[in-house]
């Protein structure tokens, strides 16, 4: 089931990509289409039929999984700040952006790379299996995980607002299933804090908040080009 729904977040990510990309050739939001871009490179290298090939080009020493994470943190970082502005919260936007947001990041940024240079890594694994009881790799997931929990938590409440008072069904039900995705970010963070035995509960969370969010997005994209078409039609 988990790669299963590992194949159909990629298959969601590769498809709003190829939809923006027309959008972003012609000046319009190009940051959304750079996020999915980004979204399938983090969840086209979780699957082992494109890490292990990606990772033996770039050294076969699990490099790719470091790309993985700052691939994350990027996208966490543009997607909240344009999550922000659609649900009309500067507060967020101004922490995220500010000198706590950045210097969260530069911390998990820095962190990433100490550990995952203190680990011992020396053939490819999709998700570091086989390398778990190392203490500086079970840090290293961990870390990863920091900065996107930072972000949902910044932005949970303007979703979970927004999901409850827009005048559009619509913007409700696609900032809820933001909401729901990002509540799941946060929630998979929680969980490995506990140090519990959950790990195919918190791939389960991982890879359903990135359909979430997707079909999230997708919403709001038809519901603003219906917009715009009605528009469109009403100035003939």
């Amino acid at each position: 089931m988990i790669e299963m729904l590992q194949w159909l977040a990629l298959a969601m990510c590769v498809f709003c990509a190829a939809w923006r990309l027309p959008a972003a050739l012609r000046g319009r939001n190009p940051g959304l289409f750079g996020v999915f871009v980004l979204l399938v490179i983090a969840v086209g290298l979780s699957l082992p039929p494109i890490y292990l090939p990606v990772d033996a080009a770039l050294g076969g020493r699990n490099l790719a999984n470091l790309l993985v994470r700052f691939a994350l943190y990027g996208i966490f970082f543009v997607l909240a700040l344009k999550l922000a502005a659609a649900f009309r919260s500067p507060r967020a936007a101004r922490v995220i952006r500010g000198p706590v947001g950045l210097t969260v990041l530069a911390v998990v940024c820095l962190a990433t790379i100490v550990l995952f240079l203190l680990s011992d890594l020396p053939v490819s694994r999709a998700g570091l299996v086989g390398y778990l009881d190392q203490p500086s790799v079970r840090t290293y997931s961990l870390a990863g995980r920091l900065y996107p929990a930072f972000v949902a938590a910044c932005m949970l409440v303007p979703a979970a607002r927004t999901a409850l008072t827009a005048p559009r069904p619509a913007e409700r039900i696609a900032a809820g299933l933001i909401a729901a995705s990002l509540g799941m970010v946060f929630l998979l963070t929680v969980l490995q804090l506990t140090m519990l035995p959950v790990g195919a509960l918190i791939a389960l969370l991982s890879y359903g908040s990135i359909v979430l969010l997707a079909a999230g997005l997708t919403v709001i994209w038809i519901s603003v080009r219906r917009q715009r078409r009605f528009a469109s039609t009403a100035h003939r």
